[in-house]
């Protein structure tokens, strides 16, 4: 029976050495500061440590020995002896957060709990907890956020259908524009056909009017040199009486200097340059016909030709035929029928390749716009060249999406181009897609490189332009918001979003 006892009192003994083991174990691993609770089984008394990241094993009484062992700094979560140091706060009652292992035992409470504040006897009793309160307004920040994301995503799946809606319309204007090319293209091109024939027409005729005109001036000329010595004087022009401009059967003094020139002669060059246009008017157009007739008085300034002026005086009246074409107004109708019909021809020519190159723009435009990446659910397509400024004490920011960033300065003068729509960025592989735009290829600076925008995107109820920075000389950032990007990798929202949908 004594036996019995002993090993009873044997056992239950052994249990209690076993118990008081484990428990001061546990308690060794509580009093480790700064590690998570995930990571306290690492941490076993008695054994020894391996760095974290594996780089290194060293013995247990090397951990929180004042001195960086492992390169990422686990050996040292209880003080600031690592520059890369991180101390784990566990904040109960309310969210644990990391604070660097600097601040530790600095006088300062970072930790809601104030775990990270226990050697400085001043500090004791100092370092109440604030958990409870972090974490009611934690709460009320967390349900605002929810509500945001809520309504937030109801107005993106609308953006998400007026996208979709706006796409389908700018396909269905693509194909009519592009039948509206082909026609386009075709009258163009009869048009180009009928204006080069017309103008080869006109050309041609144009040929033989001069040709059949130097015959004319020749023989006139001829008729004017009684003598033939290829020379026409004063007295041999008072003969002629078709200079004689006021019909009174005299040619004047007047008359005469009028036609010459002021010249006692003329040769066949100076007469085929200047008199025989002169004289050809002269011969089919009495004073009074010329004068009204429609084709000299009325014609626009800019087909006018200037160095063919002369003057036509009267002693009871006295005009001047200053603004006459006088090259076409001696061309026979039918030369002049053939040029109007060439003009005409290159006017419905120039009309259609204008409605051409109007048509392609359009094409070129709607191409631009359809092939920009507007979301995977085209929650962006809706704000497609949407602008949006922002002006503070200097300047006036302007954010047309998809499009161009601008900034003007408050004071005026020109804008300037802060970068181009380029493309959607990931600064890292964590950082969620679709919320930062990139804009480069802006105007050159100073120091010769070009002007480039990051656009960061947050969740917000209407498109807003929040903020510009300029965090390096000619780089900018902007923060905006707009409910596009109004959604969370949750089953809470997208079982919301999929309802809607039904």
């Amino acid at each position: 029976m004594e036996a019995c006892h002993v090993v009873i009192c044997t056992i239950f003994l052994f249990y209690v050495i076993i118990s008081t083991k484990c428990f001061v174990e546990n308690l060794e691993i509580v009093n480790i500061k700064g590690i998570s609770i995930e990571n306290a089984k690492f941490y076993a008394p008695g054994k020894r440590f391996t760095c974290l990241d594996g780089s290194l094993t060293i013995p247990y009484s090397y951990i929180n020995d004042d001195y960086c062992d492992c390169f990422d700094a686990s050996d040292e979560p209880s003080t600031s002896a690592c520059p890369n140091g991180t101390f784990y706060c566990t904040n109960k009652g309310s969210l644990p957060f990391i604070i660097p292992s600097s601040r530790v035992n600095d006088g300062i409470c970072d930790c809601c709990d104030g775990s990270d504040e226990w050697t400085n006897n001043v500090q004791k009793g100092r370092c109440y907890s604030s958990c409870e309160e972090l974490n009611h307004a934690t709460k009320i920040e967390a349900n605002r956020v929810d509500n945001l994301y809520a309504i937030g995503f109801k107005i993106r799946a609308k953006l998400v259908t007026k996208g979709i809606y706006l796409l389908k319309q700018k396909k269905n204007k693509m194909f009519q524009l592009l039948a509206l090319k082909r026609n386009a293209q075709y009258i163009r091109s009869n048009t180009m056909k009928n204006k080069e024939k017309a103008e080869a027409k006109k050309k041609k005729a144009i040929e033989e009017e001069k040709l059949r005109q130097q015959n004319e001036a020749f023989k006139i000329f001829s008729e004017i040199d009684s003598n033939k010595n290829n020379k026409i004087e004063v007295d041999k022009l008072i003969a002629y009486n078709i200079v004689d401009q006021n019909q009174d059967d005299f040619v004047s003094q007047n008359e005469s200097n009028n036609f010459m020139e002021g010249k006692k002669i003329f040769d066949l060059n100076d007469f085929m340059s200047n008199g025989w246009k002169c004289l050809k008017l002269l011969r089919y157009k009495t004073p009074k016909e010329i004068k009204h007739h429609p084709s000299i008085l009325e014609v626009k300034k800019d087909n006018l030709i200037q160095d063919n002026k002369y003057h036509i005086n009267n002693e009871t009246e006295e005009y001047n035929v200053e603004t006459v074409n006088v090259k076409e107004l001696l061309f026979t109708e039918k030369t002049k029928i053939i040029i109007h019909e060439s003009k005409e021809a290159h006017k419905l020519f120039e009309e259609a390749d204008r409605k051409l190159k109007d048509i392609q723009r359009k094409i070129s435009d709607l191409q631009k716009s359809l092939i920009n990446n507007y979301g995977l659910e085209n929650e962006f397509a809706a704000l497609y060249e949407q602008c949006y400024e922002l002006t503070n004490q200097e300047y006036t920011y302007k954010l047309c999406l998809f499009e161009k960033v601008t900034q003007r300065s408050v004071k005026g003068g020109s804008e300037v181009n802060l970068g181009v729509w380029k493309d959607w960025v990931n600064f890292s592989n964590n950082d969620p897609k679709y919320h930062t735009m990139l804009y480069d290829k802006g105007q050159y600076c100073l120091n010769h490189y070009q002007r480039f925008t990051f656009v960061h995107l947050s969740c917000g109820l209407k498109p807003k332009l929040i903020s510009v920075t300029e965090p390096n000389h000619c780089e900018y950032s902007m923060e905006f918001e707009l409910p596009s990007v109004c959604v969370r990798q949750d089953a809470k929202y997208s079982n919301e979003f999929k309802r809607e949908e039904l």
